[in-house]
């Protein structure tokens, strides 16, 4: 039987493939007292240069295959780990004694609450951006993997609480036909990715990693904000 949820529509076009479950939370970890803090240090300034370096090959990805003013969205993220106010933020807590995952997820915590708050649209979308950059130096913080979007063997509908521009940038765009999520708007940065590289999309579908399954066959319609699971 056919189901049918209603959510905002984000970019235009029509897309059908199976759905595939992309999880973009933050990842666990196990908070450590550090007692040599210069060590710690190190090892996040490593993480953070290895960030910027990925986040660079992936800029000249999207100029390439996207374009130029696209490829801002992730040079802006680059610019973020050069905030000398977040820089020594974090400096501080990891001298402190507190381990670097910790430091990251509490100061970019931090960072995502304040631009929440805010009045202006604009303002509150960059709080994606700065989860995007915490998620990328703490999987390199933990040695995890980023999310597998890059290829895949038959056309999918992505489907997400939440999907980082990151990860729209990397998604295969043969056979991604699509991207559904509960959170995120028209505005968003992952938004404008998704309608530079002719992705339809939907967005405020409540719970909808939950609601559909890995490989359901979904019809997506970027027009109208109307999402159908089933044959």
């Amino acid at each position: 039987m056919k189901r049918t949820y209603n959510g905002l529509a984000v970019v235009e076009g029509i897309g059908k493939g199976s759905a595939k479950i992309v999880d973009c939370s933050c990842p666990e970890f196990t908070v450590r007292k550090i007692e040599d803090s210069d060590r710690e240090l190190g090892r996040f300034v490593r993480a953070l240069k290895a960030y910027c370096e990925n986040t660079r090959e992936q800029i000249k990805l999207v100029e390439k295959t996207v374009g130029h003013s696209e490829s801002g969205i992730l040079n802006s993220h680059i610019k973020m780990t050069h905030d000398l106010a977040l820089q020594s933020e974090l400096i501080s807590k990891i001298s402190n004694g507190m381990c670097a995952e910790q430091a990251t997820c509490e100061i970019c915590d931090a960072y995502i609450a304040r631009f929440l708050d805010a009045d202006v649209d604009f303002v509150r979308q960059l709080a994606v951006d700065v989860k995007d950059v915490k998620l990328g130096v703490l999987n390199l913080l933990l040695k995890k993997e980023d999310v597998k979007v890059e290829h895949f063997d038959e056309d999918v509908i992505i489907v997400a609480e939440e999907i980082t521009p990151s990860v729209v940038a990397r998604v295969d765009r043969e056979h991604t036909k699509g991207i559904v999520v509960e959170f995120g708007n028209i505005n968003s940065h992952g938004a404008k990715l998704a309608k530079a590289m002719g992705i339809p999309g939907v967005s405020e579908v409540k719970g909808v990693d939950k609601l559909i399954k890995e490989g359901e066959y979904v019809t997506l319609n970027g027009n109208t904000g109307e999402v159908i699971v089933g044959n």
